[in-house]
């Protein structure tokens, strides 16, 4: 989505693909070895709360009307990033099109999926005060679909959640499912819903944020642990199930909500998909561009995340557009196909390879490592190391929807066969 002729474009898409489809037998191999147990969760901080003494200006605004809760505290060390995403996770939590009980099942799920201790507790008690669901029926929800306590619907949910975690995708009989009770609109937020909380999962664990000492629920010990997530293997569409919209089709208010995002007269299919839900596309964006060009990160360090959160969520569109703007960063047809192919190829620094294997870590667990934290602790301060999940977690939810909605790559940018099939 620049001024980049169509075939530089599929010059760098076709190559970098070609080559790392390549890779896709010695990737199925390792699936097993994924397989394994979820790392041990953080007992202490990783990242300390902001104490009371010394916060910044921005910090006290951030923090001012907010709960006393260690999640706020220990983002606070972000506050710019923190208003630039407040406003979609206030619009999910808050002012979405779903439920109160089917919103807080997704999110439970997903907190269980990913093994977010904190996340499962503040959820479990909002599930009860907001949603009026029992401890039986919150257990459910990590029990999975074959509880008998849960309603048809309250299943259709959670093999959603799980879809999206595991396949980064939504399948056609779940996806049935949810169209035959919820609008365009509410099935967008269950998506996004689904996405944002995979991304707090990753910040909350990887933070070491700590339960706040009012919280009493806890995350069960005493059930089978979900697996941890690997690369899908299911078949990508190869049509829309929603058609993006055209300037004609339009209302006005869509039009100048996308006027920013046109390019040669034209919309961009993610945006001409997502503008149909007028309500959620602002915070959306607002997100959306910070982590793409108005983070703190260099330009290299996002687009080396990018492309290897959408390789590793199967994102044709995602992996398209982001091979172009990695170029532009400075990145080689050479380097763009090595990022397919993980961090240990190519000729990278120990930088980059630590940022590849943060990404691997994130997809797989939810969480970095020690090993992994310490080298990139080297190259950025505790700003930066909270862009790096975001960035990681905030494209993993635009390729679940990209994936789900059947967003399809433009002409003029490579479609590569058997990508994600």
């Amino acid at each position: 989505m620049n001024s980049m002729s169509k075939g530089a474009i599929a010059a760098v898409g076709a190559s970098a693909l070609a080559l790392a489809l390549c890779d896709l037998s010695a990737q199925g191999k390792e699936r097993d070895q994924a397989m394994a147990m979820f790392s041990p969760r953080l007992i202490q901080p990783r990242v300390p709360a902001v104490a009371q003494e010394g916060r910044t200006p921005a910090q006290e605004k951030m923090l001012a009307n907010r709960p006393d809760y260690n999640v706020f505290k220990t983002l606070a060390h972000d506050p710019e990033l923190f208003e630039r995403w407040s406003g979609l996770g206030q619009y999910l939590l808050n002012a979405s099109t779903l439920p109160p009980r089917d919103r807080e099942i997704i999110i439970l799920r997903m907190g269980w999926l990913c093994q977010a201790p904190y996340e499962w507790s503040q959820h479990a008690r909002i599930a009860k005060a907001s949603a009026n669901m029992t401890d039986v029926e919150v257990r459910a929800i990590a029990a999975g679909a074959a509880a008998p306590s849960l309603t048809d619907f309250d299943r259709t949910l959670i093999r959603m959640t799980d879809e999206l975690r595991y396949d980064t995708e939504i399948s056609d009989a779940t996806w049935a499912a949810l169209r035959a009770r919820y609008s365009v609109e509410q099935t967008i937020d269950a998506i996004y819903t689904a996405g944002q909380y995979q991304l707090v999962s990753m910040a909350l664990n990887t933070l070491g944020v700590q339960l706040d000492p009012e919280l009493q629920e806890r995350i069960p010990t005493d059930l089978k642990l979900p697996l941890p997530a690997a690369t899908p293997e299911v078949p990508r569409l190869r049509a829309a199930r929603l058609k993006p919209l055209t300037l004609e089709t339009m209302t006005q208010e869509q039009r100048q909500l996308v006027a920013p995002q046109m390019r040669d007269g034209k919309v961009p299919n993610l945006y001409a998909t997502l503008v149909v839900h007028t309500r959620f596309y602002e915070p959306r964006l607002r997100f959306g561009s910070y982590i793409q060009r108005d983070s703190r990160l260099p330009p290299q360090t996002r687009e080396l995340l990018i492309l290897r959160t959408a390789w590793l969520a199967k994102s044709e569109y995602e992996w398209a557009h982001h091979a172009v703007f990695a170029r532009d960063a400075g990145f080689t047809e050479a380097e763009i196909a090595s990022v397919a192919s993980g961090p240990r190829a190519g000729n990278w620094s120990d930088e980059q390879r630590a940022l590849l294997q943060a990404a691997d870590e994130l997809r797989r667990e939810a969480l970095i490592s020690a090993a992994t934290w310490k080298t990139l602790a080297q190259h950025y301060d505790t700003a930066g190391m909270i862009e790096i999940i975001y960035t990681v977690g905030g494209y993993a939810m635009t390729a679940m929807a990209i994936n789900s909605l059947g967003i399809q790559v433009e002409e003029g940018y490579p479609r590569t066969r058997n990508f994600g099939n």
